[in-house]
């Protein structure tokens, strides 16, 4: 086989190996944000993600009890207390 042909096939097989890769990182990350939640939420709760909590509280990680069953949602539920909102919540293990 002559060099030049040796040399774009090594390329192509480079090239095809980190379009594969690039695909594989690209799905991956698709397919844990499109995770379905374990479980339900009791009434009054909604279910929300907890990086939505996280990011609307604003905290800097999220509490321990707000996912206890690691599927990424907990269930929030927002109280006007007449001085203040205050937010509790409870994992979606129902």
């Amino acid at each position: 086989m002559p060099t030049t042909t040796l040399r774009l096939s090594s390329l192509l097989v480079a090239t095809m190996f980190i379009v594969v890769l690039a695909l594989m990182a690209t799905f991956g990350v698709r397919s844990a944000d499109a995770a379905q939640p374990v479980g339900g939420c009791p009434a009054g709760y909604e279910l929300v993600t907890v990086k939505y909590v996280v990011k609307n509280a604003p905290l800097e990680e999220p509490d321990p009890s707000m996912d206890h069953n690691g599927d990424g949602y907990t269930c929030l539920k927002l109280l006007d207390t007449g001085s203040g909102t205050r937010a509790t919540w409870h994992d979606n293990t129902l």
